[in-house]
Parts: C-alpha cells; sequence; structure tokens
C-alpha cells in the first residue's frame, strides 16, 4: 500500500493589544507549524522580525500568536476570505496588489555563484527530502550556501508552505540573512514563490520547473535571478543573470 503524504487543516489566529483575531486556514503537511506560522506572518509583511512576536503557542490544528502591542498592525489587510488550499496561498487574499506593497529587501548585487554550483545542489536537494522520498507527494525548499552546504531545508505538500516553514525556521533562529543565500524549490515558480523570496531577501531561485510570466515579471522588477528548468546539463535563467558565473 502506498504512503500517502498528510494534508490537515492548520487555524492561525492572532492577538494584538487585547483583541483576539482570526487569520485564516491553511491545508499543510501537520509538523513544523510553528515554522510555517512564523514564516506566513513575516511574508504576509505582519512582522519584520522574530522579536515583533511576544508569544506563540501550538494546539492541535492551531497556532496562536501574540504580537507585541508597539507593532503596527491592520488584520483587515491579512485577513483571508476563504480557505487556503496547499496548492494556492494567495487564495482569500482582497486583492493581488496588497502582496506587492509589502516591504522587501534589496537584493544582493554582489553575491556570485558558479552555475555548475546551482547544478550541483540538485544532488542534495534529491537526498534530503525525506517526505518525499516516502510519499512522493510533497514539495521541499531549501536554502544553500555558494559553496553547496545545506543552510536549512524544509517540506510541505504545497510548495508556499514549504517556504514559509524555510523562512520561519530561518527567522527564528536569528536574523534572517539570506543575502548569500541561493533558494532551490521543486516544482514550478509561482508569482507567490518569487513574492516570499525577495521578501525574505534571496538574491537567487532555482526551480525544477517552470516559471509563470507574473513570476518572471516580479523576478525582473526587483533584481531577483530566477532560474527554472533546472538539470545537470542545463537551465534557464529568466532575469539577473549576472549572479551566475
Amino acid at each position: 500500500m502506498d504512503t500517502l503524504a498528510i494534508e490537515a487543516p492548520l487555524s492561525m489566529e492572532l492577538t494584538h493589544k487585547g483583541a483576539t483575531y482570526p487569520l485564516g486556514i491553511t491545508m499543510r503537511t501537520p509538523g513544523d507549524d510553528i515554522d510555517l506560522t512564523v514564516g506566513f506572518l513575516y511574508s504576509e509583511g505582519i512582522i519584520e522580525q522574530y522579536k515583533d512576536i511576544e508569544n506563540i503557542s501550538e494546539a492541535e490544528g492551531l497556532i496562536s500568536v501574540d504580537l507585541t502591542d508597539d507593532l503596527q498592525f491592520d488584520i483587515n489587510s491579512h485577513r483571508r476570505q476563504t480557505l487556503t488550499s496547499s496548492a494556492c496561498g494567495v487564495c482569500g487574499k482582497v486583492s493581488l496588489t496588497n502582496l506587492h506593497q509589502i516591504h522587501t529587501k534589496t537584493l544582493s548585487e554582489s553575491f556570485k555563484v558558479k552555475s555548475d554550483q546551482i547544478s550541483d545542489n540538485l544532488k542534495s536537494l534529491n537526498s534530503i527530502q525525506p517526505l518525499f522520498e516516502l510519499t512522493g507527494g510533497t514539495h521541499a525548499a531549501v536554502a544553500f550556501d555558494n559553496n553547496g552546504n545545506v543552510i536549512a531545508s524544509r517540506e510541505d505538500v504545497g510548495r508556499h508552505n514549504a517556504l514559509d516553514k524555510l523562512i520561519g525556521y530561518m527567522l527564528r533562529n536569528g536574523p534572517l540573512k539570506t543575502e548569500n543565500s541561493v533558494l532551490h524549490v521543486s516544482g514550478r515558480s509561482s508569482f507567490e514563490l518569487v513574492q516570499k523570496t525577495i521578501r525574505a531577501g534571496f538574491p537567487i531561485m532555482a526551480s525544477v520547473g517552470a516559471a509563470s510570466s507574473l513570476a518572471v515579471d516580479l523576478a525582473r522588477e526587483y533584481n531577483l535571478t530566477l532560474v527554472c528548468f533546472l538539470k545537470r546539463e542545463s537551465m534557464v535563467v529568466h532575469s539577473a543573470p549576472n549572479r551566475i558565473i
């Protein structure tokens, strides 16, 4: 009998200045739920650093976050109108333009990486996906340094969840230092993944699949190096090729 990747709902709620707000429900693979929530809050522009969270607690199917009182927060800018599936993280947003207005880092111009190194990272990418190895039904987000060392990795049934888990883990373990890192994701490059990548400050994003037109447009606007159709022998660089040497 095949082993199936688990997909289950996770509710998130925020408390700010004594008021509690339901943020929404996302479908995810259980595990690393605090990382997922922290990464989501950062990707959405709700927090800028882990210190913006006063307390975070976990119950079955629920993450509760207490934000610091001095944080500027408007629930109407972030509340989801629908359940968010594992395939779509922007679903339920009132408008797509809101994603475009989140403060983003200036991506490092000095960081360079050899094209051979990006291709070689595929070996590690394939070997550090235990859930995918078991089920064949999950995605991965992995941060590498320019020597091919794995900084951190996360898996989930949803591509956007895997990336939020990765970002959340890195944010919880110190300042988010991504300026000298390459982000690898399984699957394709969507607008949302590119937006999260830029928000987190990764200068290079590489995927094994294709990119959407919106993803390429956003990558070019923010000077993100977007690599797609990554194979051992070839790759397509859609934007900012100067970082690939």
